[in-house]
């Protein structure tokens, strides 16, 4: 059986740029960053102003 994603989880609809995200300093390659327990896309790379 195939489970769909779960009805309370949160709508996310920016994905991390693995290609932006390979040399940050900021977020050692991962794209992401924790702030105040919530996973965010990496300010110093992910940003939508930069180019890939």
């Amino acid at each position: 059986m195939i489970h769909g994603a779960h009805p309370n989880a949160p709508v996310s609809t920016r994905h991390v740029n693995i290609a932006r995200a390979r040399d940050c300093d900021n977020c050692r390659g991962w794209g992401s960053v924790v702030n105040q327990g919530q996973f965010e896309l990496c300010p110093a790379c992910q940003s939508p102003a930069q180019t890939p």
